[in-house]
């Protein structure tokens, strides 16, 4: 199949390109920048607020289906420009519906969101698709109203829309500004000698849900091929690992015993975000996470160890 990838040079956009590679479907990527890793997909280059851009580009592809990651990704930005995280998300989610809407309304579309939209404490029990919605930043209200809105557009138009609410995923190439790569980041450069034997750490004692990024973009082609019209699908492992865990078995790989020292710029009050069901993905295509943690951790770190022997 045809995939219009949105978002297509981000962190897990990167990965879904390579993940639809391997299926054999035809990926086409649109994003706000340009990819640094190559490939020989058509590229369209320019920015979900522009809706003449998204049509026009839908219409040059023809796609059969729309894997819709593009958006801004780091919660704090939700308090610091929530009214360029609204405009991005949800009007940007808005252009890519109407654009198939009008252009390629048989076409399977997958809007991504996040497990955000349900809040970040614990409400008991490992929490379903049709789980009440408690959003609690600006980054999850934002999200939350992007995947009502997808599915709002199967009852009233009758598309073919779905969107996927996964857990944290990391991996290789992801941002400093989330805690693995910070981690790995930091203990690469004590490797090196480039820095004193100090990782600088916000809260260890939260928890999160975390997964491979491949995992995650095996379940978004899993989703598209498979999953049924007017339905969410949660992503997760389903195991809250501790932050201090995750840079515990980081300085195993390293081989590093480094000082740890609270920055308070980065310190957040200790949360327990929901388990998340995974049974509903797992009966309608079959997905379930296959990658350890501490494989996906040794990646990351082997990784930001290359980048740090090149500098």
């Amino acid at each position: 199949m045809r995939i219009l990838v949105t978002g297509s040079s981000g962190f897990a956009g990167r990965h879904v390109i390579d993940e639809l590679r391997s299926a054999g479907h035809d990926p086409v990527r649109l994003d706000s920048r340009k990819s640094e890793h190559g490939g020989s997909e058509p590229e369209y280059i320019g920015d979900l607020r522009d809706a003449s851009f998204i049509t026009e580009t839908v219409e040059r592809e023809n796609p059969d289906c729309c894997i819709h990651l593009g958006g801004i990704a780091f919660v704090p930005t939700g308090w610091s420009d929530p009214a360029l995280v609204m405009s991005v998300n949800l009007n940007g989610t808005l252009n890519v519906l109407e654009a198939f809407r009008k252009t390629r309304p048989e076409s399977r579309i997958l809007t991504v969101t996040s497990s955000e939209v349900y809040g970040r404490e614990s409400q008991g029990k490992p929490l379903e698709e049709d789980d009440a919605m408690r959003p609690s930043n600006l980054y999850a209200v934002s999200k939350m109203a992007a995947d009502l809105a997808t599915l709002l557009y199967a009852g009233q138009y009758g598309m073919h829309v779905m969107t996927a609410r996964p857990q944290n995923h990391i991996g290789q190439g992801q941002s400093s500004r989330f805690v693995a790569t910070a981690f790995a980041e930091q203990l690469a450069e004590i490797a090196h000698g480039l820095r004193e034997p100090v990782v600088r750490v916000g809260n260890l004692d939260s928890k999160r849900d975390f997964l491979d990024v491949r995992d995650v973009a095996r379940a978004y082609r899993m989703i598209i091929e498979l999953g049924s019209s007017g339905h969410a699908y949660n992503i997760a492992s389903g195991k809250l690992v501790r932050i201090s865990d995750i840079l515990e078995i980081l300085s195993e790989h390293a081989g590093l015993q480094p000082r740890i020292e609270t920055d308070q710029d980065l310190y957040r009050p200790a949360d327990r975000p929901p388990l998340l069901s995974i049974e509903k993905i797992r009966r309608d295509t079959g997905w379930e996470p296959r990658i350890p943690i501490k494989e996906t951790l040794k990646n990351i770190y082997d990784a930001a160890l290359s980048g740090k022997a090149s500098t």
